[in-house]
């Protein structure tokens, strides 16, 4: 079954990609990682983590990435981690689009960037601690804007002389998810022609860290970094941490194929569900993550069957991967073993906010390339888990339709289709 055609000004199409992460800087790097399974996830160097239990991390050093190469000097003094990660991301993504942003109406473009902690664990501690060391005046007059989530927002609106749509989001890991929804669908309503949408994670720090060991999520592997995190495989036992970003440009197909735009895909259908059960423990029923898929095919207008790769949400975790099985098995039946499922984050680690923004690119790349990126350091099957999950190695098959999901802390699923461009 295929979806009803829209006329190409209400139906959305994705022309630019953008990644900044331990496993590359910008779409090419990042792409040729995750398809060859090269991890990102390494020793932390930013502090001294010797007291922790999780020593690893995707961390992004800083001879892979220097934010004065996208934001004045004085930008980057002023500003936190996330927004660097929000700024440079976008960058790359309009580089990427061959979009001349300046040939766009101000009022006809906009952002949405979405993030977990904001400024929280890398501007926000420094703030803090003048404040309660020094006093009020030891702070800057903007200060308490920069360590908030809308800040990442701000800087690229301002970055691109912006005037149309802007709003931030902070559901957790589904928040790049949800900031393409929403920008598909200011798109839709034809309130604007382009929109730059993402999110950006610094959570690679003491204090972010601490928290999270609080609630033992992270694995206890630090002996090999590259093998510790092992989506699926029976011998999981958490996540490794990532900071970065990941931004997309979305553009109507009519404004896209006007100026002859490179078209990576198609977004058609976006769906949410929530356990509404702990605000940290998690179901491994699926039945949630199922809702949202078959919202999002509702929204498509396709059936289960035309689903041909599951870009997964996949981080290690022994429920959350469990759910991502469970959940396609509830949508297809038994023809849930004939869709390939694999998961990037044993190569990233998990970003939070930013991993949808991440998926989202692979998952284009894929549709470009006709390349299933594997899941690695998957050698112990588990019966939880027991779908096509492209082990250990890429793979090459025809795909024309990608399923990706998300799922946040507090128990909130999100689900996204996207296709190959058709005219």
């Amino acid at each position: 079954m295929r979806a009803k055609t829209d006329h190409p000004a209400r139906r959305v199409v994705i022309t630019g990609l953008g990644v900044i992460s331990s496993s590359g800087v910008g779409r090419e790097a990042f792409w040729e990682s995750v398809r060859d399974g090269r991890s990102g996830v390494r020793y932390i160097t930013r502090f001294d983590a010797s007291d922790m239990y999780c020593r690893i991390a995707g961390e992004i050093r800083d001879d892979e990435f220097d934010p004065t190469d996208y934001m004045e000097r004085s930008e980057v003094r002023r500003s936190g981690r996330f927004v660097h990660f929000s700024v440079a991301a976008a960058e790359h993504a309009v580089t990427d689009s061959q979009l001349d942003m300046g040939a766009v109406a101000r009022e006809r473009k906009g952002a949405i960037f979405g993030t977990s902690v904001a400024g929280n664990g890398n501007v926000a501690d420094d703030i803090y601690r003048r404040y309660y060391e020094h006093g009020a005046k030891s702070c800057g007059l903007l200060d308490h804007l920069e360590m908030a989530p809308h800040a990442a927002t701000s800087r690229v609106m301002i970055r691109y002389a912006m005037k149309g749509p802007s709003s931030s989001v902070a559901t957790g890991c589904c928040a790049s998810l949800e900031a393409i929804d929403i920008g598909s669908n200011i798109l839709r309503s034809g309130a604007a022609d382009v929109m730059v949408v993402g999110a950006s994670e610094a959570v690679v720090s003491e204090f972010g860290m601490s928290l999270l060991g609080l609630i033992d999520i992270m694995t206890h592997r630090n002996e090999d970094p590259e093998t510790a995190v092992r989506p699926y495989d029976a011998t999981r036992d958490g996540i490794a941490v990532a900071e970065g970003g990941g931004a997309v440009v979305l553009e109507t197909a009519q404004h896209a194929m006007d100026r002859g735009a490179p078209i990576y895909a198609e977004v058609i259908g976006y769906g949410c569900a929530t356990e509404g059960e702990h605000l940290a423990k998690a179901t491994s029923s699926g039945r949630e993550l199922a809702e949202a898929i078959e919202q999002a095919l509702g929204e498509a207008r396709i059936a289960p069957t035309d689903l041909d790769y599951f870009c997964a949400h996949g981080i290690g975790n022994r429920e959350y991967d469990a759910a991502d099985m469970q959940a396609l098995k509830i949508v297809l039946g038994d023809q849930a073993y004939n869709v390939p499922v694999s998961s990037i984050k044993g190569t990233t680690g998990q970003p939070f906010a930013a991993g949808g923004a991440w998926q989202a690119t692979a998952a284009c790349m894929t549709l470009q390339t006709g390349i299933i990126p594997p899941t690695i350091n998957y050698h112990t099957p588990d019966p939880a888990c027991d779908l096509d999950c492209v082990p250990n190695k890429a793979r090459h098959a025809r795909v024309d339709t990608v399923l990706l999901n998300s799922h946040s802390f507090g128990g909130t699923h999100s689900a996204m289709i996207i296709r190959r461009f058709d005219e």
